[in-house]
């Protein structure tokens, strides 16, 4: 009997120590094929599927943890910058400083743990089912309209910019923008209720949201997680390449779409993590604020920004702006309050 339990117990050993024993980082660089390879170990490990599909409908991709090199690269910043300088922009050589420091130093970053990240940004038709479902008026209803950056617009013009009529035409498949960081956040934490799954904020005692640590539902992706799963393995301009003339294959942005507005999510290309729209279409607001400086400072394991700001941080580019923005180490930022057409999100959720 002694014999026969302790041949059970090392069996027992041995198959802890398989199921437990996780796949190795996705260390950039690395190719498409390794990026569904990571992917699939990750989702065997886990017992999960690579995709799943959300209550309101969302395809949401498991995303390995991993190692990258975030920002620009030294070799591309004269080359990136002149670059810059072709762009109308005001004032004169802004668009060249803010490469010069917002995208430096290039410092090598670690996802430490798996998460799932919509395949494509929210759109109007689930953002609907929120609206219905709590009656939730948004703030930039509250606060006269869109394409704004302040809390009481009075242009009339700028009322009839709201979510669901956001100045351009649109569909249920149309990334839902004209709403503010607030709104957002609202939305992720109905989400998270909705599949009884710990919400990710809070308000504080001045009504400012605060992330919960203890959260494990819906929210924003930091910066970091943005870019790393934007570059996808990738360590070029775009996670296509350095072709900008390829750009309209797989981005919606001023060349193609810039008197269409946003356009049906998901119809061009996926990058190699199965992410559409990361490139172009509209900017994504991430959960950090922005700071020009923060890279010479960022930790490099799942770094979450600073500690507080004025702005928060958004990437991607969108459909009325440069080639330039929608690079994959680009940073733009707009204040909490700022509604515009040409903004958007999509939501990170834990495993």
């Amino acid at each position: 009997m002694r014999r026969v339990n302790l041949l059970a117990a090392l069996l027992s050993a041995c198959f802890v120590s398989y199921v437990t024993a996780a796949p190795p980082l996705a260390v950039a660089r690395f190719s498409a094929s390794q990026a569904r390879g990571h992917q699939a170990a990750w989702a065997e490990h886990l017992r999960q599927p690579v995709e799943q599909t959300n209550s309101l409908g969302m395809k949401l991709v498991l995303i390995p943890p991993g190692e990258f090199l975030m920002g620009g690269s030294p070799e591309t910043l004269a080359a990136t910058a002149a670059w810059a300088d072709t762009k109308r922009q005001a004032p004169s050589g802004a668009e060249r400083r803010r490469i010069e420091v917002d995208e430096q130093p290039q410092h090598r970053v670690r996802i430490t743990q798996p998460f799932r990240i919509g395949a494509t940004e929210v759109t109007i038709g689930q953002f609907r089912r929120f609206v219905e479902a709590t009656r939730y008026v948004t703030e930039t209803e509250r606060f006269g309209g869109g394409n704004s950056g302040i809390a009481n617009e009075t242009n009339p013009d700028k009322l009839k910019a709201v979510w669901h009529s956001p100045g351009y035409k649109v569909t249920d498949d149309t990334p839902v923008t004209q709403i503010t960081w607030n709104d957002m956040i609202t939305f992720c934490n109905w989400l998270s209720e909705q599949e009884q799954r710990p919400v990710c904020y809070r308000r504080d005692e001045q009504q400012a949201f605060q992330r919960l640590a203890t959260g494990n539902g819906y929210r924003l992706p930091t910066e970091a997680e943005w870019e790393y799963c934007c570059r996808a393995g990738t360590t070029t301009q775009y996670w296509f390449g350095d072709d900008r003339k390829a750009l309209a294959e797989h981005a919606w942005f001023e060349d193609n779409a810039d008197h269409l507005g946003a356009q049906p999510v998901g119809r061009k290309s996926a990058n190699p993590f199965g992410l559409h729209d990361m490139a172009g279409n509209v900017w994504e607001r991430c959960q950090d604020w922005h700071d020009a400086t923060w890279y010479g400072r960022s930790p490099s394991d799942d770094p979450q920004g600073p500690a507080s700001g004025g702005t928060k941080v958004v990437r991607g580019g969108a459909w009325h702006y440069f080639d330039l923005h929608c690079r994959s180490a680009y940073r733009n930022h707009y204040k909490l309050i700022s509604r515009t057409g040409n903004t958007g999100f999509r939501v990170v959720r834990g495993l």
